[in-house]
């Protein structure tokens, strides 16, 4: 039995249509409670409570109260003194068969979770266990630190601490992309369900702007190292995503030359550190597992503006410090201090540096959301975007868009303007989270240095398996295997355990080289993975060729319209046309013109809207055109 949040997360995926926009995917539970319920009067409140009670959702009674004014519309539900009414009968919605498929994608989820567990420390024994795992997971992928959003996340509160559970899951969806990738596209509808539902947390995203134009995101130092692949692939190809969407859709990505520093910095320590065996960290763990020296680090340090514009992120000179928009750095290093630690006091100071410019280059401007906000840090760092936001909520050039945003918070809102523009988006997110997951703590990871050195000292390991166990990312992996991120499960035992785990792994990889078997395997995974980014690429642009052809096509429509229009008013003002042609139109146009009148009186009808609409319809049509010519099932554009 799965649970009734994982299933309406998977049913939200179902309901994607680039015709509508985000509340629309909430009217069939709405319409189901409804009806199921025959809830009269009708108020945000019940039906808040029933959507939790019935889909295990959480969503903002704003958020309800739009969807209820849009049902009145065309369904037999009228407001009377404040009050919604429900004056006739209401069409069932049936989403039953959806809500069977998306069981289906949950349960194959879960009990591969379960299966997946029992190699772990903690092994999962219930479906219920598995549905708190993968919950606890999913609350991580919330928005945070942006005022407009009520929630962080849609999922209902977990009680409890789930950090080994976390970290089961994300080994598990690391395994499921290598091993089982149609499971691994199951647990992916969920992930992108849930970013659905993130949009829910706002009063209505439909009325923000489509694009960033004139909006610049500042990476901060660690995107910046991720973006060099210091980090891995994964963390890589997650930032690069997000970089080629923004710029898709208008917005400018850039680093603060302070930033800039900071990262050949970062290089340069990492590179001192590699051969030592207290080195430790992303950077130095993949060095080692690449083979990357330390020549190599310090060429790469050399070379980090020309990395930094072949990845389309432009260096930007730091503002210099303006009285008028100086912030009080005295009081935001003490909301730092209460937020997160710094093993190096410099990254303080160039925090501090990055928050103090964005408030130079807004100006004493108050956005209400981030497409008008002219610039913004970004950074993988929740803690320092929280900090951020703490300080700026007091602040009113800050209250409504802080200065600071989780890249997956920009991720999300970016995904969500164009889903079939950008469909790699939750899957590179997933995976750099999972990876990211897997690196041990400070802490364990230090008491776990001092417990292998006990060890060595004692001689019950050797010189070479101290030398195995502190240098080799093999034994940082089945260190978390092990003890799941948590220090109380760390023994000698764990210890030796991960030591004959490592040993035995390097013997079968020596086996493995010359396997004909794995080989073929490996070629098979490749290319699997192959295959399905090169399907993804295909789709994304698919879209944005359709997107600009719409674009070209409503703007021409729409300056038509404009000329027509203007033409009518003149002539409603008494303006005398010498054009044959003209005068002999001027009955139709008088009558277009009275149309659009009266639509904007009742309909709320704009030339904007029917731009707007057209777009959207033209892109929708365009997409089915090309991806049925090419032999593509694009899903999401059927309706």
């Amino acid at each position: 039995m799965t649970s009734s949040t994982l299933t309406s997360l998977a049913m939200l995926k179902v309901h994607v249509d680039q015709g509508h926009d985000y509340l629309d995917y909430l009217r069939p539970f709405i319409l189901q409670v409804l009806v199921d319920h025959q809830i009269n009067p009708v108020t945000d409140a019940v039906v808040k409570d029933w959507i939790r009670s019935d889909f295990g959702m959480e969503i903002p009674a704003r958020a309800i109260q739009v969807v209820l004014k849009r049902l009145s519309r065309n369904h037999p539900i009228e407001k009377k003194d404040g009050v919604y009414q429900v004056t006739g009968t209401l069409a069932d919605p049936r989403i039953g068969a959806e809500k069977a498929s998306a069981e289906r994608h949950i349960n194959a989820v879960l009990t591969g979770l379960r299966v997946f567990s029992k190699t772990t420390a903690k092994p999962i024994t219930t479906d219920d266990e598995a549905d708190v795992a993968v919950r606890a997971f999913l609350s991580q992928f919330d928005i945070q630190c942006l005022r407009a959003y009520l929630r962080g996340t849609a999922i209902p509160d977990i009680e409890g601490h789930h950090n080994a559970q976390i970290v089961l899951v994300s080994k598990y969806v690391l395994d499921l992309q290598k091993s089982d990738p149609e499971r691994f596209d199951s647990f992916l509808i969920v992930v992108q369900g849930h970013m659905l539902a993130n949009a829910l947390l706002c009063p209505d995203l439909q009325s923000l702007p489509k694009t960033y134009d004139g909006v610049t995101f500042y990476l901060d130092t660690p995107l910046l190292v991720r973006l060099l692949g210091l980090e891995g692939e994964a963390k890589k190809d997650s930032i690069s995503d997000l970089i080629e969407l923004l710029i898709s859709l208008g917005g400018r990505v850039g680093a603060f030359e302070h930033s800039r520093n900071e990262l050949e910095s970062v290089i340069k320590g990492a590179a001192s550190h590699i051969e030592s065996f207290r080195g430790r960290g992303a950077i130095v763990a993949e060095a080692r597992q690449r083979g990357t020296t330390k020549s190599d680090m310090l060429m790469l340090a050399g070379q980090v503006d020309e990395k930094l514009s072949e990845s389309k992120v432009n260096v930007i000179p730091t503002p210099r410090y303006v009285a008028n928009f100086q912030i009080d750095e005295t009081a935001f290093s003490k909301t730092l201090d209460g937020e997160l630690q710094y093993s190096n006091p410099y990254a303080k100071d160039y925090d501090i540096n990055s928050v103090r410019s964005i408030y130079v280059l807004r100006a004493h401007s108050s956005p209400q959301n981030v497409e008008k906000c002219k610039a913004v840090v970004v950074t993988c760092n929740t803690a320092f975007a929280r900090a951020a936001f703490r300080y700026g909520d007091k602040h009113q050039e800050s209250r409504e868009v802080s200065t600071v945003i989780t890249d997956f918070s920009l991720a999300n809102m970016a995904w969500l303007k164009a889903p079939m523009g950008a469909p790699s988006i939750p899957m590179r997110e997933v995976l750099a989270f999972s990876y990211a997951a897997l690196q041990p703590s400070q802490a364990i990871w230090d008491k776990y240095l001092s417990e292998v050195e006990k060890l060595e000292r004692q001689k019950t390991i050797t010189a070479r398996d101290l030398q195995l166990l502190r240098s080799s990312q093999l034994a940082q992996e089945e260190l978390m295997s092990l003890t799941l991120g948590e220090e109380e499960s760390l023994s000698e035992q764990t210890i030796t355990a991960v030591l004959d785990r490592v040993t035995g792994e390097i013997k079968r990889e020596e086996n493995d080289k010359l396997s004909a078997e794995k080989r073929a395997h490996n070629q098979t995974q490749e290319k699997l993975v192959a295959e399905r980014n090169e399907k993804l690429l295909i789709q994304q642009r698919i879209y944005w060729r359709s997107d600009r052809t719409a674009g070209r096509v409503a703007w021409s429509f729409s300056i038509g319209v404009v000329v027509v229009l203007a033409v009518g008013v003149a002539a409603s003002l008494g303006f005398k046309f010498e054009n044959q042609l003209l005068q002999w139109a001027i009955p139709s146009i008088l009558s277009i013109l009275f149309i659009f009148t009266l639509g904007g009186l009742i309909w709320g009808s704009t030339i904007k809207g029917f731009h707007q609409s057209l777009h959207d319809r033209c892109r929708r049509w365009l997409i089915q055109r090309e991806s049925a010519a090419l032999g593509i099932h694009i899903v999401g554009i059927e309706k």
